[in-house]
């Protein structure tokens, strides 16, 4: 059965890029990205370009999942340096496959949907190999960093949709500097050591301790000064800017909204309050369920931290790819339900134990990967029929 109608294909070739914006730091960079760029041959389609870039994302994760697979400990140095090249590779390539498509005058919708189902594809990824080398492990830390990066990524989409334009920054931070964090975060755990970040502010600063408040000295095991840890800085920090992020796109979308679009993006999408507000609930509602299993007491197997964590993140990317592909097509939004259900079920599973939690995560996993391929390629068959373009090669050039 074929997920895009007539309608949404004919809405989807409609569509028109509309850039979110570049840092000063996105400036700075133009003249490597378009020198690279003409380096290239002409034959290079701009979608292999991205899919390269998350192949190696991929195989970084795997390549960590295998030697960290509890989340936490010390890895060979060159497990690090090989997720700081990781993320530098996609981060640039992502950055030059727009300007191939234009250079070669391949450019289409489907380039711009490629771009962003890698996008959420690569969220999960990314953020499992940071939560490895801060050693975070695979409890409340790793699902809290997880969420203040996952949670404002989906909400803006969601104001995208509702907007049409995209906002993940500001004029001076954005994805590009993001990036180069996290590279400079594994390069530093591979010099120093998962040690450094777990090791304790009062053992480095002792002279500090008699100046804080006795607030921050004694409430509960996460709060005591003794206990806390370098890490725990780097997820105070991203909790900060997610609640900043976050709370900026849902007043953005809720008091400004629709009024924002242009008459020929509308479409046939759910505008208005009361539609953002559904939307946002249906997200919530899936971010939730998938907190709460990821969350639940581990009943260890074979790397159970990362099948879970990989079984979330491809739902996440699934739900993600067609806000984003409602978004382009100019059609009604609803998540995918049966995500939902599933997690839900291993909730419950997680509770009474009707099978073996360790198998559960993997079953799941495999319901999620094969649920995934099934809907991307689908959709970008339907696309590439209705467009008369190929996918990963050049079948022809429109200037």
């Amino acid at each position: 059965m074929p997920f895009l109608s007539t309608r949404a294909l004919k809405g989807l070739q409609q569509y028109q890029y509309k850039s979110g914006g570049y840092t000063i730091f996105d400036q700075w960079h133009q003249p490597f990205w378009n020198g690279i760029t003409n380096l290239l041959p002409t034959w290079l389609a701009p979608n292999l370009i991205t899919l390269i870039g998350i192949t190696g994302l991929i195989v970084a994760f795997l390549v960590t999942a295998t030697m960290v697979p509890e989340i936490q400990g010390q890895a060979p140095v060159w497990v690090y340096l090989m997720n700081a090249a990781a993320v530098f590779s996609y981060m640039h390539l992502d950055c030059i496959d727009g300007k191939q498509a234009r250079r070669t005058g391949s450019s289409s919708p489907l380039g711009q949907l490629f771009d962003h189902g890698c996008d959420a594809l690569s969220v999960h990824y990314l953020l499992a190999c940071v939560a490895t080398s801060l050693s975070l492990g695979s409890g409340w830390q790793s699902v809290m960093g997880m969420l203040s990066i996952m949670g404002p990524w989906l909400l803006a989409h969601w104001e995208e949709y509702h907007t049409g334009t995209m906002t993940y920054g500001t004029s001076t931070w954005g994805l590009t500097e993001a990036n180069y964090l996290v590279i400079t975060l594994h390069l530093w755990t591979a010099f120093f050591g998962v040690g450094f970040w777990t090791s304790h502010p009062s053992q480095l600063l002792p002279f500090i301790q008699p100046y804080l408040p006795a607030a921050v000295q004694g409430i509960g095991p996460y709060l005591s000064w003794a206990d806390f840890q370098f890490n725990h800085l780097v997820l105070i920090a991203m909790g900060g800017c997610s609640i900043q992020l976050a709370s900026q796109q849902v007043w953005r979308v809720l008091v400004q909204g629709e009024g924002k679009l242009q008459p020929q993006e509308k479409g046939h999408k759910a505008l208005g309050q009361e539609a953002a507000v559904s939307h946002a609930a249906q997200m919530a509602a899936f971010m939730g369920l998938g907190v709460w299993w990821l969350l639940e007491p581990m009943h260890h197997g074979p790397a159970q931290a990362h099948v879970m964590g990989g079984a979330f993140g491809l739902l996440y990317a699934l739900e993600a790819t067609k806000l984003v592909m409602d978004h382009m097509a100019k059609e009604p939004f609803e998540i995918f339900w049966w995500p939902l259900w599933l997690l839900g079920g291993l909730i419950l599973n997680s509770k009474l134990h009707c099978i073996n939690p360790a198998l559960a995560a993997w079953l799941a996993a495999t319901a999620a990967v094969a649920k995934y391929l099934q809907y991307v390629l689908s959709i970008i068959d339907q696309i590439c029929q209705f467009l008369d373009i190929n996918c990963l090669t050049i079948k022809h050039k429109t200037i």
